[in-house]
């Protein structure tokens, strides 16, 4: 059965490569005469036939559940005759109050549930009802409600084998599932698939392996994390990490860690959050850029490319008709000039939408954390400027004098804080919420000043010379703050 592009994108559905198939199948154990197998998104049946062909499992010890009806005859034609069509997140019972309702208890769950998020069409017109079933995880994407979902329909020491994002490894929107998942399952196995497992297919979703177990963790029982993100496709023998499941319940929003770190998640809540001293956050929507924004032009030279082709020379940035505005993210550090410019007369302003404390009219010094990055990155942001809300946030000192914007910069860049962000969200899209549990530790008054004197020293440069390399200067200020968290 082959899917057209359109109704796949619509059912978040990518067809699951066979050597990741067979991957998934090797991690189940005690599969016999009276296992009870379930895939509760079906697709075109690539997870239940090799149990067939291989005579592990007979017909009707197999149920497939599926909300698209073209697959029913497909799955059919194998002898399986268990195949229900039906929306799997709405119309599945599994309140334990009515003992499951009418639905069967199985011994092994496994599948490659849909990938939509809470923007999607399929939410928004569930949120209501998704988010009453759910209450417990929360509706943010409908991967995590299956994982939920076939969690509840295990039996005792039954296994549940899913490939779904990595997002819920160390996303703050899955914190709720990450606890229900540490305080009631054993959590056996989770591999980190090949980067470009699913590029071909038209995903960029990186993805990992879920292997669980029905069964409260055993005093410390270890997570295997299998590390095969850097390995080729369908090479599933990783670099391997263990940590022991209660102290990973331990870290700060309960983040599954599997770069090592754990001196450091267990010193972030020792301190103050930076956020403490930090005034600024989200920016701004435009409704459309193309119409309102303009690139700027610094005597020949522009930092955007975008598909925006109003230009405008900087020095016709005028603050009245015209306002500087950030919207890049990305691994700029230290300094870059404001890429954008934004309409500002009073007709245009009028379809804007901005968040109520947003300061218009700041002249105040900021600075710039991208919101899509490989690394944690800030930079100096053109005071007087506007802001996006998604790829480049402001902040601005509370307490200038004490902590200048550039001391924030350079800890920011810091090795050190790098490493913080990446183990509290490991993904390449920071969130504010992300921002608001970085901690600050108490620097003494002297290294304050060590690290804003470098900073100032790099910004000062690289509004000179923009590839200036500042490693050495980096260095200096990677080891002070060091010291805070060894």
């Amino acid at each position: 059965m082959v899917m057209n592009k359109i109704k796949q994108k619509q059912l978040g559905a990518f067809y699951t490569p066979h050597h990741t198939v067979d991957y998934m199948i090797g991690c189940f154990n005690n599969l016999n005469k009276d296992s009870e197998l379930l895939e509760p998104s079906g697709g075109d049946g690539i997870f239940v036939l090799p149990f067939l062909k291989n005579k592990v499992l007979k017909p009707e010890q197999i149920t497939v559940w599926d909300i698209n009806p073209d697959v029913a005859e497909t799955i059919k034609k194998n002898g399986i005759k268990n195949v229900v069509i039906k929306d799997s997140l709405l119309e599945t019972n599994f309140d334990k109050n009515s003992l499951f309702g009418n639905s069967k208890i199985f011994s092994h769950i496994i599948g490659n549930p849909p990938y939509l998020n809470k923007q999607s069409f399929y939410i928004k017109k569930n949120k209501k009802k998704l988010g009453k079933i759910f209450k417990e995880i929360g509706a943010n994407d409908t991967y995590a409600m299956f994982i939920y979902l076939g969690c509840n329909l295990l039996k005792e020491n039954g296994e549940l084998c899913f490939i779904v994002s990595d997002t819920f490894l160390t996303l703050g929107i899955h914190k709720k599932l990450r606890k229900f998942l540490l305080s009631n399952f054993t959590i056996n196995k989770v591999t980190l698939c090949p980067k470009k497992l699913f590029r071909d297919a038209g995903a960029l979703v990186n993805t990992a392996i879920i292997h669980i177990i029905n069964k409260k963790p055993s005093t410390g029982h270890e997570v295997i994390f299998n590390d095969c993100r850097d390995n080729e496709i369908g090479d599933y023998k990783g670099k391997i990490f263990k940590t022991k499941q209660d102290i990973i319940f331990s870290f700060p929003d309960h983040v599954f860690n599997f770069n090592g770190g754990i001196k450091l998640l267990r010193s972030i809540d020792k301190f103050d959050k930076m956020i403490k001293y930090l005034d600024g956050g989200l920016g701004m929507h435009t409704t459309n850029n193309k119409k309102f924004l303009a690139i700027v032009d610094y005597n020949g030279k522009s930092f955007a490319n975008n598909g925006i082709k109003n230009v405008i020379s900087h020095s016709d940035v005028d603050e009245k008709k015209w306002k500087f505005y950030h919207k890049k993210g990305g691994d700029n550090k230290y300094y870059l000039p404001a890429e954008f410019a934004i309409k500002w007369d009073s007709e245009s302003r009028q379809y804007y939408n901005m968040p109520k404390n947003y300061d218009t009219e700041s002249k105040k010094r900021g600075f710039i954390i991208s919101g899509i990055s490989s690394s944690l990155s800030a930079r100096m942001a053109t005071p007087g400027a506007l802001w996006e809300s998604n790829k480049a946030m402001c902040f601005f000192s509370k307490e200038e004098k004490k902590y200048p914007v550039e001391f924030f910069i350079g800890l920011i860049n810091s090795k050190t804080y790098e490493e913080i962000a990446k183990l509290l969200n490991h993904t390449n899209s920071v969130q504010i919420r992300d921002i608001k549990k970085i901690p600050l530790p108490k620097f003494k008054k002297n290294d304050v000043e060590k690290i804003t004197a470098l900073a100032k020293k790099i910004i000062k440069v690289k509004k000179i010379n923009l590839d200036y390399d500042f490693s050495i200067e980096q260095q200096k200020i990677n080891k002070i703050v060091s010291f805070y968290f060894d």
